[in-house]
């Protein structure tokens, strides 16, 4: 949990910079539109779609985090559109990595 938290944390202080280095920050994408999932299977509940292009934040531990991720359910946080701030699950095949933002739009 420690290691999520910094996670979110340290997003979220590049994205509010207003720095160069935020100014171009790459972070995962859903590559796809998604469902976001109370839980990591189909029999939980929606909780909202994410169109193809939505930032997010992957939340997996330290061991998990640079294993593929096509073919398991992902922990994810939601930094834009209508869902952000939202928590939930993705198949992995629906999360692309990594997509250039300009965030200070």
């Amino acid at each position: 949990m420690e290691i999520v938290l910094r996670t979110i944390l340290l997003a979220v202080a590049l994205l509010t910079a207003g720095t160069a280095v935020a100014d171009q920050l790459e972070l995962p994408a859903i590559a796809s539109d998604a469902w976001l999932r109370s839980g990591p299977s189909t029999s939980h509940k929606r909780i909202t779609g994410l169109p193809r292009g939505t930032a997010v934040v992957v939340m997996d531990d330290v061991d998990s985090a640079f294993e593929n991720r096509g073919h398991r359910w992902v922990h994810i946080h939601v930094l834009e559109g209508r869902s952000a701030g939202k928590n939930g699950w993705v198949w992995g095949e629906y999360i692309g990595c990594c997509k250039r933002r300009n965030w200070l739009e």
